[in-house]
């Protein structure tokens, strides 16, 4: 499937949104002394797969 130019740069917005919302939700749990080994797994999982999202969005807007 291709994208157009201005879908490439709004999935890449989206991705970068989600990934700043990732980290401030992890901030706030650190804060809160809330956060758990297993959240801390989920979290650095997900941060890794919206990462690995943007490189292939990247690498297909070239």
């Amino acid at each position: 499937m291709s994208y157009t130019t201005d879908q490439e740069k709004q999935i890449l917005q989206l991705i970068k949104w989600r990934r700043k919302a990732i980290q401030e939700e992890r901030d706030l749990l650190k804060k809160a002394k809330e956060l758990t080994d297993y959240k801390i797994k989920q979290v650095a999982e997900e941060l890794e797969e919206l990462r690995l999202l943007e490189i292939k969005n990247r690498e297909m807007m070239i």
